[in-house]
């Protein structure tokens, strides 16, 4: 059956029923094997020479029971069929962990395969009903069950990616300027003139390096110094406005109204007309809502492509089903989805759905952001952050290490390699032109299949931005994460703090916080009521680090230093945003979800 009539990609569906029976002779059971495995190559061969790259094939039928006494006695020749398809680069749609059996014997005999990879939106194995018209029948009509897949018909038909989609480098620029990127205590003008210069000679270090995709968003501090340099740079002639890649994030989506006022802001402070891409960086539920008044905004000529984000914080299953329901009703379907994918976070189901969906997956903070983590390193022990460093940064990981050390290059070269021959888009983030110029010599080495699965294995569910919260709230506890590393980061604190208080306790705001017996046995309070944090081997309080005070202070509109030096008393901290300050403290400033 051919689905044909209309223009471009077309849908074949072929029926077959593969020869499979109970062989009592060992000596044809290679015969057979051989046998079910012609078949289904000259299946693969008739749709070859009927259809053309872009057309979907699907494969259906009844492939013998690969499981049960069948799959049992002869497993070569019963998966045969399915090995077959596998090395001709065919996909099956479920397997036996999503429909169990397909016939009234418990077996898994009906299988759907396509010649590309296509993840159906959901698979159902129904019974067949024993019913002829208005008459019930003493057997059913079949002793097979009717299995249900449903398909989005936009990545069957248009699993082409847009002309937009396709121009994306495959290394850009992360311009995210956080208070804690720079340590220096400066007045309010020094300290953004000094933004604005680190911006300007990052961006001159990444277009001399050959980098040409830029990501920026309404939320970073330095966009209008990103929009500045970038329009320097263009009016000298290093680059032409059509040489980069603009990807634009917007957080506000809650209407058209806001949506287009975000766009012209983004517009305006970039000194551009449009953007290649613009990113819905909001919660994923509220995407499907928005989507439409993003639609308008193509259709304006403001941005090239669409994009997504975050979508995993949904949590596994739930996370593509919920996208997988979303693509379904868009008109417009999103070329990107940016994630945040690097060794101890590898986002597997996401990133797998992407690539079977022909979206172009931008793997955010692929380092890891290790500034962020080392922010909530500094509300450790020096103890504990020594060893959590070399489990939680990703730059400090031993088995990054000795790969590094095989192939000669740094650990960072070694995650951004991990990503790009996962097919990924990377954006790492760096003011450092040195560190800009090893990112992008990543190109003249790559790892190998065992390498690549040995990185993969190190997932630990570890996202940068939940720890980077959790340095500013009062409740010192360890995010969330995966079962196994955070049994790991519990052992490493109940070294210090015993084998009860595996977290900081919330300090009271009647006095200094209490610290556990043999702890203050080696220094504990004196006579003022204050702490020797030295003495006892933890670094300064957070509250002493200039990115702190500069961030508190933003968000309370007391200025660079918080309001410190000029005789007004900070306000205490609640849930790591201050009691009492100006209205709902700007997201950027305190760190947001």
């Amino acid at each position: 059956l051919c689905l044909k009539g209309t223009e471009g990609p077309c849908v074949f569906v072929m029926n077959t029923q593969l020869s499979g029976s109970r062989i009592e002779d060992e000596r044809f059971l290679s015969e057979l094997a051989d046998e079910r495995s012609r078949q289904v190559a000259r299946c693969a061969d008739l749709a070859s020479q009927h259809t053309t790259e872009d057309d979907l094939v699907l494969l259906v039928g009844d492939f013998g029971a690969v499981s049960g006494p069948f799959g049992l006695d002869v497993p070569q020749a019963a998966k045969a069929p399915l090995n077959t398809l596998e090395d001709l680069g065919w996909s099956l749609a479920y397997d036996e962990s999503v429909v169990p059996a397909s016939c009234l014997f418990g077996f898994l005999s009906d299988f759907m395969a396509t010649n590309r990879k296509v993840l159906p939106l959901s698979v159902e194995a129904m019974a067949t009903a024993n019913v002829i018209g208005e008459a019930a029948i003493d057997v059913p009509l079949s002793d097979h069950q009717a299995i249900k897949a449903v398909f989005s018909m936009q990545p069957l038909l248009s699993t082409a990616p847009s002309e937009a989609s396709q121009d994306i480098p495959v290394l850009g620029f992360g311009s995210h300027f956080l208070p804690e990127d720079l340590q220096e205590r400066l007045s309010d003008e020094e300290y953004y003139q000094r933004v604005d210069e680190l911006t300007r000679e990052a961006l001159e270090a990444a277009f001399s390096c050959g980098v040409r995709l830029l990501d920026s968003g309404n939320r970073h501090m330095n966009q209008q110094s990103l929009g500045r340099a970038l329009e320097t740079a263009i009016s000298k002639g290093v680059l032409k406005r059509s040489e980069v890649f603009l990807c634009g994030r917007i957080y506000k989506c809650k209407d058209r109204e806001q949506i287009r006022g975000e766009v012209d802001m983004l517009l305006s402070e970039l000194k551009v007309d449009y953007v290649d891409v613009l990113v819905a960086d909001c919660p994923p539920e509220q995407v499907p809502s928005a989507w439409p008044f993003f639609e308008e905004v193509i259709r304006d000529g403001r941005a090239r492509c669409l994009g997504v984000a975050n979508f995993d914080l949904l949590g596994p299953k739930v996370c593509t089903e919920v996208f997988r329901s979303f693509l379904s009703r868009v008109k417009v379907p999103p070329a990107v989805m940016a994630l945040e994918v690097h060794p101890l976070n590898s986002n597997i189901e996401m990133c797998d759905l992407c690539e079977t969906l022909g979206i172009q997956v931008l793997a955010y903070a692929p380092l890891g952001s290790p500034a962020k983590m080392e922010s909530f390193m500094k509300v450790l022990t020096k103890s504990d952050a020594r060893e959590m460093r070399r489990l939680l940064k990703v730059p400090e990981l031993p088995q990054l290490e000795q790969i590094a050390q095989r192939h000669g290059k740094s650990t960072a070269q070694v995650a951004l390699r991990w990503n790009l021959q996962r097919g990924h888009i990377v954006i790492p983030k760096s003011w450092n032109p040195s560190h800009i110029e090893e990112n992008t010599d990543v190109f003249d080495f790559s790892l190998s299949n065992e390498e690549m699965a040995k990185i993969t294995k190190l997932h630990k569910g570890v996202r940068s931005e939940r720890f980077f919260q959790a340095s500013f709230t009062a409740s010192k506890a360890l995010p969330r994460m995966t079962r196994d590393a955070f049994d790991e980061c519990q052992e490493i604190l109940k070294k210090i703090r015993g084998p009860t208080t595996g977290t900081f306790a919330r300090p009271s705001l009647d006095g200094p916080v209490p610290l556990p017996m043999e702890v203050a046995q080696r220094g504990g309070h004196d006579a003022s009521g204050k702490v020797d944090w030295e003495k006892l081997g933890f670094h300064r309080p957070v509250e002493e680090e200039p990115g702190f005070w500069r961030r508190m202070g933003l968000a309370t509109g007391k200025g660079i230093d918080g309001g410190k030096g000029k005789g007004q008393r900070f306000p205490w901290l609640k849930d790591g945003l201050p009691v009492g300050g100006k209205g709902v403290p700007h997201p950027a400033m305190v760190g947001y979800r």
